[in-house]
């Protein structure tokens, strides 16, 4: 065997093997393949492992021979930089030198505060109270002024971009400001967009729980409210069985009527007034006191309502004629706001109407319009409740999906997120391949419809053997597992391990299993890029002691010598993420 691996049969013996399980040797066409493969996923992928098991995908699809480790690795660093660099040239390219200018003013250090506003760009919402409401409108009128050059990245995966901003984030002033300018600008960006994207979340989540506390509030007040009325509630129907004892008492009409005057006749204007109070809550109907609670957000409520877009998902656009009818009238001052349009004709009157209002709840109606029953077209509507009305609706919406928010993530039209016809014919093949299932519709209703019918079948043969599940009035029904009983001797094997268990360190523990595990792989900088620490594993085994123990950076580094309270915090800032946790 000494010269085998420089002899002739090697050679021959390797042409067999290739011949034999049908691969190619890695070639220049093999490299043009990974390259491709590389830079198509590094669209969206960032760390090297994914895109090097992309190449070893597609050359084990196309039949080449792997090369060696190190050959794929260097592919996939060179590729991916390649992509970065393009990513940063079209980005910095379509930005003007306004745009600019004001991605520069973000790194500027107020010399009183000593705070950048690239510090406050990476600020995180409060609690949900009106004054944290007040300051996210405020900062999302502030991002909007910075957020002109957000259209540059309309072509960027949003994987990617998300990627640049979660880069930008782990970043100060300083550092962004070193960086290269088409890299510190492409990564500016996206966090300015990220960030406007989030407060436009938080104030939707927020909007929500703020108007969701006033919906509280008025049912705490109706309950109130029936509570001290409830001796007024009495004398009602005290005052209904005196009519009605009144009504059956022996006589003639005249007599009963006289009788029933009797005890209407002093208190006639007041049981009126005490009823139409009654009815005006009955059926727990709480909204007619949402108006108390809604004043002290009047203010903020519309702020919010100019500096967001709102838009319906489906083709029905009442609500937001409603909404836009809203911002029309919101310096209006009189009680009624007039919902109809009346056009004086020769011979008639035309009366057009302004809105739909086919979506006010039947509990609005009447506090509305003042009408007792529904009516296509009222004339006119109450103009505070209406607003608390309108912006109920949004909230119902917002939580229900027929209201998106452009430029939300989380409150986004779901239908704005599907990927285009031409895409998905580019791509529903290899999708069909990777979770085998056909592609055509009438192969997958009938694949799926044998699928049913098998699952039915081995269910049903399965069922009279099942312990677990019986049938009761054709319903299934789970049984209440029964407690297992502990073996004999538990009590004491457990006992004695106790016993002979040395304690150990936490440290040591997170030691021992980074070196079995390798957990530790998934730290580092978040840009997907080497660590240029010293020592990084003893660092991140400090670090994830320091969080994973809520000790905190301060205390952990009066524990453990060497170790400073600014670098752990540096470290788990910059070197780990949700994502790769």
């Amino acid at each position: 065997l000494a010269g085998y691996d420089q002899s002739g049969t090697r050679k021959r013996h390797i042409q067999n093997i290739r011949e034999y399980r049908q691969v190619q040797v890695y070639s220049a066409a093999a490299r043009s393949l990974i390259v491709q493969a590389i830079g198509d996923a590094a669209r969206t992928k960032e760390h090297l492992a994914d895109l090097i098991n992309v190449a070893i995908a597609e050359l084990v699809r196309h039949r080449y021979e792997l090369p060696g480790f190190t050959t794929l690795l260097k592919a996939a660093q060179r590729v991916r930089a390649a992509v970065y660099r393009t990513f940063y040239r079209q980005i910095y390219a379509a930005l003007d030198a306004e745009a600019r200018m004001r991605i520069d003013a973000l790194f500027g250090v107020d010399p009183t505060t000593q705070r950048s506003p690239w510090h406050a760009l990476k600020q995180d919402a409060g609690n949900p109270t009106l004054t944290h409401l007040k300051e996210l409108a405020t900062r999302l009128a502030w991002l909007q002024t910075h957020n002109g050059a957000a259209h540059v990245l309309a072509g960027l995966p949003v994987a990617k971009v998300a990627h640049f901003a979660a880069e930008a984030a782990t970043l100060d002033a300083a550092r962004m400001a070193a960086l290269e300018p088409q890299k510190r600008y492409a990564l500016a960006v996206a966090l300015v967009a990220r960030q406007t994207t989030r407060t436009l979340d938080d104030i939707a989540e927020m909007l929500i729980k703020r108007m969701s506390t006033l919906h509280k509030g008025a049912k705490e007040a109706l309950l109130l409210y029936q509570t001290s009325h409830m001796d007024r509630t009495d004398a009602l129907v005290l005052t209904l069985r005196d009519l009605v004892v009144a009504y059956q008492a022996e006589g003639s009409m005249d007599q009963r009527f006289a009788a029933m005057q009797a005890v209407l006749e002093p208190q006639s204007a007041e049981v009126l007034q005490h009823c139409d109070a009654y009815l005006a809550h009955a059926g727990n109907n709480y909204v007619p006191f949402l108006w108390r609670f809604y004043r002290s957000h009047r203010a903020t409520l519309f702020r919010i309502l100019k500096l967001i877009t709102l838009r319906s998902t489906s083709q029905d656009q009442s609500v937001a004629q409603a909404i836009q009818f809203l911002l029309d009238h919101e310096h209006s001052t009189g009680d009624w706001l007039t919902v109809i349009r009346e056009e004086v004709l020769p011979r008639r009157i035309v009366k057009t109407p302004l809105l739909s209002l086919s979506w006010v709840p039947d509990a609005w109606w009447r506090l509305l319009t003042h009408q007792h029953h529904r009516h296509p077209f009222p004339e006119r509507v109450n103009r505070r409740h209406f607003e608390v009305c309108v912006f109920s609706q949004i909230l119902s919406e917002l939580k229900s999906g027929d209201l998106a928010i452009v430029g939300s993530e989380q409150y986004a039209d779901p239908t704005a997120q599907q990927i285009s016809w031409e895409e998905y014919a580019a791509q529903v093949a290899d999708y069909g391949r990777e979770v085998e299932l056909p592609v055509d519709g009438t192969a997958f209703v009938a694949h799926v419809q044998s699928w049913l019918t098998t699952v039915a079948r081995t269910t049903d043969h399965a069922f009279p053997t099942n312990q677990h599940v019986y049938l009761e009035h054709g319903r299934p029904v789970i049984r209440r597992p029964e407690k297992k009983q502990s073996p004999a001797g538990l009590a004491t094997l457990e006992r004695l391990i106790d016993e002979r268990l040395e304690p150990m360190s936490i440290l040591d523990v997170l030691s021992d299993t980074a070196t079995w595990l390798d957990w530790t792989r998934f730290f580092g900088p978040i840009s997907g890029h080497d660590a240029k620490i010293d020592n990084p594993v003893e660092r991140y085994l400090i670090t994830a002691f320091c969080y994973g123990c809520a000790l905190g950076p301060a205390q952990t580094a009066r524990a453990c010598s060497g170790f400073d309270r600014r670098q752990l915090a540096w470290l788990n800032q910059r070197h780990i993420t949700l994502d790769n946790l």
